[in-house]
């Protein structure tokens, strides 16, 4: 396997579900970050194929021409890919349905009476996830709020990101809930609320991502979307066997719902 970082909540509960399963299969799963770098992606390819690995699963978020990736290969290694919107590949991929989740999540927010919704989003060079946006403006749409550009935060995916985009939010609007579409940018969200002395889900409610579902358990907790990590690395651990048995044989992609659960 070959992901960006395992800091990544995503990549982590994958790697920690896919071990289990496929250890069932007698398989080994060997692990290396490229840290979100092509050419270091392309180089740990080849280390692995000089391995004589049996497949290679490949978290990236780049575009790889025929050259490298040939009907599904690198070289002679079957090549099983996980990224953001790009589900185009020989064996597919696992999609993961995301619109509901937010859609539900954002509804549930206006339903208990927020009227100004923050939204803390990712849209940069990789990939834009235009899904999680699109699912926020359709909620508010939907409910008659009006769609206000300056409650929408574009920021990395980090802790910090979080962190300063929440004291943005706060400091020039008059935001009651927040939405925050990735994995570590909630945990920098609940900081920057208890730093400017508000109270979470009192002053200020917040619906974050389930890659950090400590949130969820310390008190005041947060609501968390459900990712399903075990049925994830169970479609892959199954596409990369299917294509240890099978190589040459097209995949098609496998489809997820996120959800979202009041309770």
């Amino acid at each position: 396997m070959v992901m960006p970082s395992m800091n990544e909540p995503l990549a982590y509960s994958i790697v920690r579900n896919m071990r289990e399963i496929i250890g069932q299969e007698d398989y080994h799963l060997l692990i290396s970050e490229s840290f979100g770098k092509k050419e270091q992606e392309v180089e740990l390819l080849s280390q692995y194929n000089q391995l004589s690995v049996e497949a290679i699963l490949l978290i990236s978020t780049h575009e790889f021409t025929k050259e490298v990736i040939n009907q599904g290969h690198y070289r002679e290694t079957p090549v099983i890919f996980l990224d953001y919107g790009k589900k185009d590949h020989f064996f597919g991929t696992v999609v993961l349905g995301e619109y509901k989740g937010i859609y539900d999540g954002v509804t549930y927010l206006i339903n208990k009476g927020h009227q100004k919704i923050g939204l803390i989003k990712y849209e940069g060079k990789e990939y834009s996830l235009p899904e999680r946006k699109k699912a926020y403006e359709d909620a508010l749409t939907t409910n008659q709020l009006p769609i206000d550009p300056n409650l929408v935060k574009k920021t990395e995916l980090s802790v910090q990101a979080g962190y300063q985009a929440t004291i943005e939010l706060l400091r020039e609007s008059s935001v009651t809930a927040i939405f925050c579409c990735d994995d570590n940018v909630p945990i920098g969200c609940y900081q920057a609320i208890i730093d400017e002395g508000k109270r979470i889900n009192a002053d200020v409610e917040v619906i974050g991502y389930d890659g950090v579902s400590f949130l969820s358990e310390i008190r005041p907790s947060i609501k968390m979307l459900k990712t399903p990590f075990k049925e994830i690395a169970r479609a892959l651990s199954k596409k990369l066997i299917q294509a240890i048995n099978y190589p040459h044989t097209k995949q098609n992609n496998h489809y997820l719902e996120m959800s979202f659960l009041e309770e």
